[in-house]
């Protein structure tokens, strides 16, 4: 998820000095330079930001901030390129700044005490953590009987090179469960609530019960449906009994098929609870094509707020039925969102996201054992120095399923064979999971 907005950084005191370079005096001028940011980026003026001016002649003079966003620079005269550029990592997103000012006159003539030099400063916000897989659509039992599905996971990943640390982490999923049926949150063949700021998370919302610390390219495997062993029944299945969290709330689903006591090895404070607002015993993760999305409550204390019925959603016209029940989750909160239509029904299905938040979608074939995956970004993966002669090529795991289409990852890098290797990995993030994801022959969790 991407935001743009634009930062100014302000404030620009010239300060004359002088000094001898060889038998020629050179004159100095003190340059300070004020970073200055927007009160509603949530970003503060940081220490240690370069700022960088280079002249005509291509010579740079560099200076980092102070802490409160000031660097001093001591500049000879002449025609100056000014730039700065910064990246940090602020409760599960990643912001980068730049900007770039030409034509920036140091010299006697435009000298003042009170010049100032304004740099116009982009910024973009892109999401940290991200949805790495979903495997949801269930299997094929040993016999052939028919179908499994109460193995449910997801993954999630630090998609950064910085530490990752998030409050009151969350999972939600969009309505209705299944994308063919969206038609009550459509008007006049528009989404409802496309343009009011919020996607309901229908039904429930599960949160962490202490605050997410991922590592940079970490990956994390929350345990949906079933944190248990699932191969000792159905060797086609996954072993979930070492998830490092999983949805386990008795008290407000109480349903065993869905949630058997968890395996022993996965820690309590790692169950993720439940925000509750509908109706049933279990939260119904769509076996057919679920659209799921995460995101994070912030300094609000999840189940308060999420129980709070100023916050309440209803599709249109269902005001009266709990069935219906959904939490408004501020779309400012989405980290990440996956639009995943069924194959059976995809012709029929439609959107459940906001296209900013998500601008596709994929197809999914239930109950074969596939996984949704999220694609590498070969161009960022292969520039990681430290990734030489780590990355596998020539995937092979995609399907060709739906329509004969082939659903693969085009950059050809096999993601998982490459971090078995010690290489990391960047994933695609476009906001369009048509792109940015593939359909995967087997979970990778059995790889």
């Amino acid at each position: 998820m991407k935001k743009l907005f634009t930062i100014m950084a302000v404030a620009v005191s010239l300060i004359m000095v002088s000094c001898e370079t060889g038998n020629e005096e050179v004159t100095l001028y003190d340059v300070v330079a004020q970073l200055s940011y927007p009160a509603d980026s949530g970003i503060a003026p940081a220490e240690g930001v370069e700022v960088a001016m280079k002249n005509s002649n291509g010579t740079v003079v560099t200076a980092t901030t102070d802490a409160t966003g000031k660097a001093l620079l001591s500049l000879p005269e002449g025609v100056y390129e000014a730039s700065a550029s910064e990246q940090r990592t602020v409760n599960g997103y990643t912001y980068t700044f730049n900007a770039l000012l030409s034509n920036v006159v140091v010299s006697a003539a435009s000298y003042s005490e009170n010049m100032t030099v304004t740099l116009d400063m982009v910024g973009s916000r892109a999401g940290q953590i991200l949805i790495k897989e979903l495997y949801v659509g269930g299997c094929q039992k040993d016999d052939g009987s028919g179908s499994y599905i109460v193995d449910k996971y997801m993954v999630i990943y630090n998609n950064s090179a910085q530490q990752a640390v998030i409050d009151n982490f969350c999972v939600g999923m969009a309505g209705p469960y299944n994308a063919n049926t969206g038609t009550n949150n459509y008007v006049d063949g528009k989404l409802f609530y496309s343009d009011l700021g919020y996607t309901p998370t229908i039904c429930a919302f599960w949160f962490m019960q202490k605050q997410l610390v991922m590592e940079p390219y970490e990956s994390k495997v929350i345990a949906l449906h079933g944190a248990i062993d699932h191969t000792t029944t159905y060797t086609n299945s996954v072993n979930l009994s070492n998830t490092d969290y999983c949805m386990y709330d008795p008290e407000v689903f109480a349903n065993t098929m869905y949630y058997p006591a968890p395996s022993e090895s996965i820690a309590t404070d790692n169950y993720m609870k439940a925000c509750f607002v509908g109706k049933g015993n279990a939260w119904p993760v769509s076996m057919v094509g679920p659209a799921m999305f995460i995101f994070s409550t912030g300094d609000n204390e999840p189940l308060s707020w999420g129980l709070d019925v100023a916050n309440r959603y209803y599709f249109p016209g269902k005001e009266d039925n709990a069935v219906y029940g959904c939490v408004k989750i501020p779309n400012d909160w989405i980290m990440d969102a996956v639009e995943i239509f069924g194959a059976d029904s995809a012709e029929e299905s439609l959107p459940r996201f906001n296209p900013a938040l998500d601008a596709g979608y994929i197809v999914m074939t239930n109950k074969q054992g596939y996984s949704i995956y999220r694609n590498v970004d070969q161009a960022a993966t292969e520039a990681i120095e430290d990734n030489a002669g780590k990355i596998v090529y020539g995937y092979s795991k995609g399907t060709t399923d739906y329509k004969g289409a082939n659903s693969t990852d085009p950059s050809a890098i096999d993601a998982e064979a490459s971090i078995r290797g010690g290489a990391k990995i960047v994933y695609q993030d476009t906001n369009n999971t048509t792109n940015d994801f593939h359909q995967r022959v087997n979970a990778s969790l059995k790889d």
